[in-house]
């Protein structure tokens, strides 16, 4: 089977399509909500955002962030629950 080549001009064309775009939201979307079941699963008072934009060389992305700094991994003071981790590796 042939393979498909695309120019560096479309396949930038292709990853900045708005459907695309909607697509990255929406898995975003459903890692956020995973990911803030896991943090109240874990009594934290964290707060989970998803940021979306275009790279400088044009590929879209939607990325999930909270504002947890030491849970994620854990201190000795604070228990490592992996929210966000955990959100992104399950479907």
């Amino acid at each position: 089977m042939p393979r498909l080549q695309l120019s560096d001009r479309d396949w930038r064309r292709i990853v900045a399509l708005p459907s695309v775009r909607k697509r990255l939201r929406l898995v975003a979307d459903q890692i956020a909500a995973r990911t803030r079941a896991n943090l109240n699963a874990a009594e934290s008072e964290a707060t989970v955002t998803v940021e979306e934009g275009v790279r400088p060389k044009g590929r879209a992305y939607a990325r999930v962030v909270h504002n947890d700094p030491y849970g994620e991994y854990g201190t000795e003071n604070v228990p490592r629950h992996r929210a966000l981790g955990r959100a992104a590796g399950s479907k």
